[in-house]
């Protein structure tokens, strides 16, 4: 019996996220908000109406409380969600440009090389709809063989949305290769196009989605931004396009198109590989109308569409007062 739509595993940090545009030297105030990938698309996935959990881990600290916080409050099951005494929560300092696109500055944070394979409860991996890891977890070979140990249980889709692989995560051929062993496992593999490229070495996105599902996933997906997004299966391929939308932060749109398709993929019957095309092309322009959203407001999840149905039902009783 499916009790999880989607488990998400992988790193939380909080996001410091700029009042204005311009140089990080520049910036006068922040506002600050849960970050890190698997955290925002387990929020967006929240959000939107599934049941997702996160595992992961954050220091004792007030920033790693603010984290486990914010998920809280979006309704994400952090049962999974480890609070470690003397572990420092990662910050991200992010900037904008005139275009809102953004760059990043890491500082402290070591708690995406503590993921273990005994962080797993076996029995939800067999239970969700999908799973969802990002290279964040393979830093360290201890996570390397959690991942894989998940991968060896999961009851339904595996997923995975690489993100980039900064340098200081180690030697970029070890990561990469790492990676790749991973993604041949996968079902569902979504990247941005400079990841895919990183990845695959095919400079031609359309070239770098094909070779993701020629190194073995069902389906391939490499997102273009404003351009919105190719997709590609063993037997088909195609493009689907992005809303047109006033930018303010780029930030998290990559992490909202992924908790929009998996939001459709895990509530399906079917495969994503045995889904009608004119079914999947659907899904993908649900999940490019998600990453539009987030990019119309400042930070990862502020733009995150909450779709969740409003309770209905009688009204509760309200007793008078006395007097």
């Amino acid at each position: 019996m499916r009790t999880l739509d989607v488990l998400v595993v992988g790193e939380a940090f909080v996001d410091f996220v700029p009042l204005h545009r311009g140089r990080l030297r520049e910036s006068e105030s922040f506002e600050l908000h849960s970050g890190g990938a698997p955290c925002n698309v387990a929020i967006g996935l929240a959000r939107l109406g599934s049941r997702s959990a996160l595992v992961s881990v954050v220091g004792d600290d007030e920033f790693g409380h603010f984290v486990r916080r914010a998920l809280d409050r979006d309704g994400v099951d952090t049962t999974a969600v480890r609070v470690e005494p003397g572990v420092q929560t990662g910050l991200c300092f992010i900037t904008l440009d005139a275009d809102g696109e953004r760059s990043f500055l890491h500082r402290g944070g070591d708690t995406a090389e503590r993921l273990r394979a005994d962080h797993f409860d076996l029995a939800r991996v067999r239970a969700a709809g999908a799973v969802l890891f990002t290279a964040s977890s393979l830093r360290q070979p201890a996570g390397v063989a959690a991942i894989h140990k998940m991968i060896d249980h999961a009851g339904g889709l595996v997923c995975c949305d690489p993100g980039g692989t900064p340098r200081h995560w180690g030697h970029p051929d070890l990561i990469r290769s790492r990676t790749l062993r991973a993604l041949a496992r996968c079902d569902v593999v979504k990247c941005a196009a400079a990841e895919a490229t990183a990845l695959t070495g095919e400079q031609d996105p359309v070239k770098a989605t094909r070779a993701l599902v020629d190194h073995g996933a069902w389906l391939a997906v490499v997102t273009l931004g404003a351009e919105g997004a190719l997709w590609a299966r063993p037997e088909d391929a195609g493009h689907v396009p992005a809303p047109d939308v006033d930018v303010v932060d780029t930030t998290g749109a990559g992490d909202g198109f992924m908790a929009g398709l998996l939001h459709r993929l895990a509530s399906e019957s079917a495969r994503p590989e045995a889904l009608p095309e004119a079914r999947l092309v659907e899904h993908l322009r649900f999940a490019c109308s998600i990453g539009a959203a987030v990019v119309t407001r400042r930070g990862a999840v502020q733009g995150l569409p909450d779709l969740r149905p409003v309770p209905t039902g009688p009204l509760p009783k309200i007793e008078p007062r006395d007097g």
